[in-house]
């Protein structure tokens, strides 16, 4: 049985850091974890309300406090923030900010080729530059952003501009397992926040659940009571678990709060404060006016607090049911090799083949081995047929010439690994606006068709583009690997009124917070196990957070010439064990819908759920027949992104029910799912009988009996059988071999994907 893993150790490679900060207790504690994973705070940012002007030249300003209405930025308290390069030891640099939210959009769409001048956004940008300039080693920026997308995207946006890597530590903490440490003592950011010895005071409340009576209260105070209050307030206004996690902390406007002290090792100083006054705004607003506010030394046993910087608490790798699913696991190292494939037949070139149903429209195959020899010619000529290819249908669609903008998922097969970063800096020139597709990169050596060194195969929405929904995370995180480049973590269209498609791109075991594949003193098998549940969580947390309720089937691509039906085994037994029933009546939302965003515009049911709680992963009651495990591939490849031995991709539903049925046809076994609104995903596996020269007479009579039934929208074809052939009518995947369930070897896996309307709901025949 698998070990439990450790918590996840600093990276090796530390970051010269720029550090956001507002006062507010987030922004000061983010710091905290730059320094716990080993990385360097060489400058503090920040940026406060223009100055205006005075009327009466007898009127004292200096401590007053002009708190203006920003999305963007905490500017309570703003006449403290210089004293923070005295309190830390770290430079200070501050500008105004100049302009307002102009695009209001959660997700923030100025690039550098059209910047929005008057976005208040924009304002980081001057900034940044000036702290580069004084500290060219600087490469990374950090901000407190918990669950605020607005934010986020918009500090993203202005980090991939200027080439700083984003850094947000407290991303989805609310949601993520409790560190070793504060197991048991009430779990929360606050929590771990005193655990360190912060001192964070309320200095302004703007909801019907907290009053004056709160101002000045320390929120992170070793007796937790403020947070009690706080929990308690908000309870007769937020309905949902999750919601209170989230307005505890502030995170929908409900409080702001002042950073005043923290651990020694940061902390060389703290602030006080000699006087406040308390006054309401408009609205019930009420905050507090600081009066002389100043640095005082620390005392003996404050300043050598004992608190160190491996005090400072993370959440552990592993979410209670993926530790369960690891430890879980017993297995042995004496399960088949597998059969070598078919030899002596090689790869013809396959033909572009397209389908469209259902709102979206599949292109598969796309090469280009006739630009020459290397993998950046074939990408440019690729690139040009995908243009080429959306140019002359551009009329065929209801809702207007389609674009690249319109692709949610790519695959993109390359021959070799080597050939990654030219693909990859052609790929990244179709994708302009924010949320680029989902995609999942693999290479399949020699399997690919001779001359050909990238192969790429596409699907696209044909829907409006305005209700789809992409989550594309960049900054690094303890949540999920951040993805820096061109591909979102998913992409969800709807298919009918009230069900959504979400494709999630390949994730591979990185740990999020140093981006580096985990590695450990153990086994290859328990050092296999621990990733491949780990990739796995990736995909499920990603999953979630876009309220996916079942998945219809997942891949799990492995590498290596030895262990290869062990490993393929070992994913499977997760994936049958993540898909047992379970209890877990504690589940919560992935992203709370407590963003600054929703509460000003309300959020359209699209793009948040009205229902704040959301079901389990897998969502069992949306299933209305005996429960199956989907349908599961196990595909050996040549190589994996960062040398990774595997790497999950799945595609799931949102949706009300849900019908699953099996069945042992003629080729092997048959997995149907149909959905309430006849969204149709069916999953065969083509048994090891029908290999050698009976392959592509079975594969003919796959093709015969569903290829031509009404609505196909997409078909894919996993094999280590070459095709002398084109009648495939879809995507292939040449491999190495392909598993089933239990380890079973395959001849090949098919997937078909169906939207037809007339079929009836209760038939899975």
């Amino acid at each position: 049985m698998p070990s439990s893993p450790s918590p996840p150790q600093p990276t090796s490679k530390g970051l010269n850091v720029i550090a956001l900060i507002s006062g507010g207790k987030d922004s000061l504690y983010s710091i905290l974890h730059c320094i716990r994973n080993g990385h360097k705070v060489v400058a503090l940012a920040n940026l406060y309300p223009p100055t205006k002007p005075k009327h009466d030249p007898t009127e004292q300003t200096e401590d007053e406090e002009e708190d203006i209405d920003s999305f963007m930025y905490q500017t309570i308290g703003h006449s403290v923030i210089p004293l923070y390069e005295s309190a830390l030891g770290i430079p200070l640099y501050r500008q105004p900010i100049q302009g307002g939210a102009v695009d209001t959009a959660r997700i923030y769409c100025t690039d550098a080729a059209e910047p929005q001048a008057q976005d208040e956004t924009e304002s980081l940008v001057p900034l940044l530059r000036r702290i580069m300039r004084a500290h060219p080693e600087a490469n990374a920026v950090s901000a407190g952003a918990i669950l605020s997308t607005y934010q986020r995207t918009r500090i993203e946006n202005v980090a991939a501009r200027l080439g700083l890597t984003p850094l947000a530590w407290l991303w989805m903490y609310p949601v993520l397992p409790a560190p070793l440490e504060g197991r048991g003592a009430g779990a929360g950011l606050l929590e771990d926040m005193a655990a360190v010895g912060c001192e964070a005071r309320i200095v302004k409340v703007a909801s019907g659940g907290l009053d004056e009576g709160f101002l000045w209260g320390n929120v992170s105070s070793p007796d937790g009571v403020v947070r009690r209050r706080i929990e308690k307030g908000m309870r007769r206004f937020v309905v949902g678990e999750s919601d209170v996690k989230g307005a505890v902390l502030g995170e929908g406007g409900e409080y702001e709060s002042l950073a005043l002290d923290g651990p020694g090792f940061l902390w060389n100083k703290r602030i006080v404060v000699e006087g406040r006054e308390v006054c309401t705004g408009e609205g019930g607003v009420g905050f507090v006016r600081l009066r002389g506010a100043r640095c005082v030394g620390k005392e003996d046993g404050q300043a050598g607090d004992g608190v160190l910087p491996e005090d400072v608490r993370r959440p552990v790798l592993l979410d209670e049911r993926f530790s369960r699913a690891l430890n879980g696991l017993s297995l042995s190292d004496e399960v088949s090799t597998g059969r070598p494939a078919v030899e002596g037949c090689a790869w013809r070139l396959p033909e572009v083949a397209q389908s469209r149903n259902g709102g979206t429209w599949a292109i598969s195959n796309i090469t280009a081995p006739e630009a020459g020899p290397g993998a950046a010619e074939q990408m440019e000529a690729i690139a040009k047929k995908i243009r080429d290819i959306l140019d002359s249908t551009a009329q065929d669609t209801s809702h207007g010439p389609r674009t690249t903008a319109d692709i949610v998922f790519a695959t993109v097969l390359i021959r070799s690994m080597v050939d990654f970063s030219l693909m990859n800096d052609i790929y990244v020139s179709l994708f302009k606006k924010p949320n680029p597709p989902a995609r999942a990169t693999v290479a399949c050596g020699d399997n690919l068709p001779e001359g050909v060194r990238i192969m790429v195969s596409l699907v696209l929405d044909l829907g409006p583009r305005d209700v789809r929904q992409g989550l594309h995370v960049q900054s690094r995180s303890y949540w999920a690997p951040a993805n820096i480049g061109p591909y979102s973590q998913a992409m969800s269209i709807p298919v009918q009124a009230s069900e959504h498609l979400a494709y999630i791109a390949g994730q591979i075991p990185l740990e999020p917070a140093s981006m580096e594949l985990v590695a450990g003193p153990q086994s290859w098998l328990e050092g296999y196990s621990l990733r491949a549940v780990l990739s796995l969580q990736h995909m499920w947390r990603i999953g979630a957070a876009m309220q996916v309720d079942w998945w219809l089937g997942a891949v799990a691509y492995l590498t290596g010439v030895d262990h290869i039906g062990t490993k393929a085994q070992v994913a499977w037994c997760l994936w049958e064990t993540m898909h047992a029933q379970h209890n877990d009546a504690e589940e919560e939302d992935e992203e709370p819908a407590l963003d600054a965003w929703d509460i000003k515009y309300g959020g359209r049911a699209y793009e948040q759920p009205r229902n704040l709680e959301a079901a389990d992963l897998p969502n069992m009651s949306v299933v209305c027949s005996d429960v199956l495990v989907p349908p599961f591939l196990a595909v050996q490849v040549a190589e994996l992104p960062r040398c990774s031995d595997i790497e999950w991709q799945g595609l799931g539903c949102r949706c009300g029910g849900l019908k699953m049925a099996a069945d042992d046809s003629d080729v092997g076994l048959k997995i149907d799912t149909i959905t309430d609104e006849n969204l149709r995903y069916t999953g065969i596996e083509i048994s090891m009988e029908q290999s050698g020269s009976d392959f592509e007479a079975c594969l003919q009579r796959v093709l015969d009996k569903y290829s031509k039934q009404p609505g196909v929208s997409h078909a894919v074809l996993y094999t280590a059988q070459p095709l002398s052939w084109n009648a495939w009518p879809g995507q292939v995947v040449p491999c190495t071999s392909v598993w089933g369930p239990k380890g079973r070897q395959l001849a090949a896996g098919v997937i078909f994907q169906t939207h037809n309307p007339t079929d009836a709901r209760t038939s899975t025949k």
